[in-house]
């Protein structure tokens, strides 16, 4: 079966790593199970490249498949004011002449992460499947246009995505949280040093993430003598920061890392830490792959409040806490490292990649809603 799986996203790009795991993680399952793959981007990074073995290198990925690279031409990237809007301009003008081109003659199922790209496939009438990660006040639209098409289909990545965009799951809708990959991250003995890892971006959108009050939190609790800290993740500029202001034999500032170096840190490690600052995105709009992670790697979890966080599965791994409090980060650590030998007996089979790419590959097979089979 022939798909063609459309983004925007930089490629590569740290500034998108988590997007680019998700795409790129998606079409490994989808290649294993015999789909030929067509990657369809704009060269809009100062790193993209149209070698396809840079890219499997990037993401650690070696599944064939084929790029359809196309030219960026566009202000986003070259013109350095006004960036948000230059995104949105780019963005938009791009998803446009893209889905002229694919919607000519296309045979093929499309799989996009680009709401816009949904939004003209879908006035064409084109089969079109979008995976939607986040909210927006005008993506909210273009999904409500969007779906007015029989052929369209929309995966959101949590119930309250869902709910927010004021759609009923079945038919063409359909709800399925993150995974982890069990080819990268696996379970190990644990040392007896107690090891704590925090992964992911240091900012969102430019904000904090609080990682700067968790270090400080940790270097001030009964645990700096006897346990460790890493922390994985970028801005560099921000990583190098962390290292003058915190320095510490048990603290360990990182920077960025490849997945195959993270998951054998996270494979030794005991406590994975999740934080967002306050904001609907944080509070109702994620479903973290760096938890299911966590979870594959035997880990216990310490994790910011927030309603998102208590959807996710196993919730006796994950201890809650409040980022401006002190004393509440400290109970947390605490209760997670003194229930570490609980996490043992967890059955993760269905937080796996493998188990939610199944059942999106269904969703692809599936006849979309209000086609009846032809007769004879």
């Amino acid at each position: 079966m022939e798909l063609n799986y459309i983004t925007y996203q930089g490629i590569p790009s740290y500034n998108t790593y988590a997007y680019g795991i998700c795409t790129f993680s998606t079409i490994k399952y989808l290649v294993r199970n015999d789909f030929d793959v067509k990657l369809v981007f704009p060269l809009r990074e100062k790193s993209a490249t149209t070698d396809i073995s840079k890219l499997q290198d990037f993401y650690e990925m070696y599944e064939d498949f084929e790029i359809k690279p196309t030219k960026h031409y566009l202000p986003f990237g070259r013109i350095r004011v006004f960036e948000k809007y230059m995104y949105i301009i780019s963005h938009i003008l791009w998803s446009y002449y893209i889905s002229r081109k694919y919607s000519k003659n296309n045979t093929n199922i499309i799989f996009t992460l680009s709401d816009w790209v949904f939004y003209f496939l879908s006035r064409k009438n084109i089969n079109v499947i979008y995976e939607c990660h986040d909210l927006t006040n005008t993506r909210k639209k273009l999904v409500s246009k969007a779906m007015q098409s029989r052929n369209s289909k929309i995966i959101c990545i949590n119930k309250y995505i869902k709910e927010d965009l004021l759609l009923e799951e079945g038919g063409n809708v359909i709800v399925l949280e993150n995974g982890f990959d069990e080819d990268i991250f696996t379970r190990k003995n644990k040392g007896n040093k107690v090891k704590i890892v925090y992964s992911g971006n240091l900012q969102r959108f430019g904000k904090t993430r609080g990682v700067k009050e968790i270090i400080r939190y940790f270097q001030e609790s009964e645990h700096i003598n006897n346990s460790e800290l890493h922390i994985f993740g970028g801005p560099t500029e921000i990583a190098t920061s962390l290292k003058k202001d915190f320095k510490h034999e048990n603290i360990f500032i990182h920077g960025h890392t490849t997945r195959s170096e993270l998951s054998e840190v996270l494979s030794e490690a005991h406590i994975g830490i999740l934080s967002n600052i306050e904001s609907t995105h944080a509070q109702r709009h994620t479903s973290p792959v760096k938890y299911y992670e966590y979870l594959g790697s035997g880990m216990n979890v310490v994790a910011t409040n927030s309603l998102a966080h208590k959807e996710l599965p196993i919730q006796n791994s994950i201890f809650y806490f409040d980022l401006d409090e002190k004393i509440s980060f400290t109970k947390a650590l605490n209760d997670a490292i003194e229930n570490i030998d609980n996490n043992k007996s967890h059955d993760v089979h269905q937080l796996t990649l493998k188990y939610r790419m199944n059942k999106v590959i269904d969703f692809i097979k599936a006849r979309p809603e209000g086609l009846e089979p032809s007769t004879p």
